[in-house]
């Protein structure tokens, strides 16, 4: 009987873009903006016409704690999504979202809160990794890949208890437009990755099968075992 056996895909390959530098150059930026702030708020944003900020407040942090805390996560996500996925998805779109992101969060926000961080596009860095690694790699069946997906999410991004001064309304908006953005890629590319799959056939052969039932194969004596040497 032949088998098909699983060999390479898109995510089992070498990375296709080199995404070293692009994290490192991303992960100065991040910590950089501390130098230059320009934090935004419904204020800034709305009342004075200031839209750029939206996008500006994402290299603005609270301080190095929440600096690092994005770090965590942002670096090694910039580093496989740029690798396996291009400049396009990230940091292009994703730095685009993430200003969309705070434009809306920023509408629901009182005038004169600040919206800081980059919280939101790493929450959409998360989300579209994951995604997308359910959609590509279709070693295992969708329901069991679905399920591994949720549990990394679920490890990655749960919170472990309420903070005040945390937007968690940019967390949700940020992971949900990133599942958005990673289905809408997908099927955009989707000829390129299933041409990615590589598979090859096998001979599985069933010791217990024997080939004289069905009037070919060689004769064996009645005592002799049936096992794949027989048979060769």
């Amino acid at each position: 009987m032949l088998k098909r056996v699983f060999r390479e895909n898109w995510l089992t390959r070498d990375p296709a873009h080199p995404g070293l530098a692009t994290t490192v150059a991303l992960a100065l930026l991040l910590a950089a903006g501390r130098l230059v702030e320009f934090p935004a708020s419904g204020e800034l944003v709305f009342g004075r016409g200031e839209y750029w900020r939206a996008w500006t407040t994402l290299f603005v942090h609270s301080g190095p704690a929440h600096l690092l805390s994005n770090l965590v996560l942002f670096i090694p996500f910039a580093f496989v999504l740029t690798g396996y996925y291009g400049w396009f998805l990230f940091p292009f779109l994703g730095f685009l979202v993430g200003g969309l992101v705070n434009l809306a969060v920023l509408r629901e926000m009182p005038a004169a809160i600040s919206l800081v961080g980059a919280s939101g596009v790493v929450y959409w860095m998360g989300a579209v990794w994951i995604t997308l690694a359910i959609l590509v790699d279709r070693r295992e069946r969708l329901a069991r890949r679905v399920l591994k997906g949720f549990g990394v999410a679920m490890l990655l991004y749960l919170p472990e208890g309420y903070r005040p001064e945390v937007s968690y309304v940019t967390h949700l908006y940020g992971f949900l437009a990133g599942i958005a953005c990673a289905v809408l890629y997908y099927y955009a590319n989707r000829a390129t990755f299933r041409a990615a799959e590589r598979y090859e056939y096998r001979y599985d052969f069933d010791a217990h099968w024997d080939p004289r039932l069905n009037g070919y194969g060689p004769e064996l004596p009645e005592e002799a075992p049936l096992d794949a040497e027989s048979f060769k």
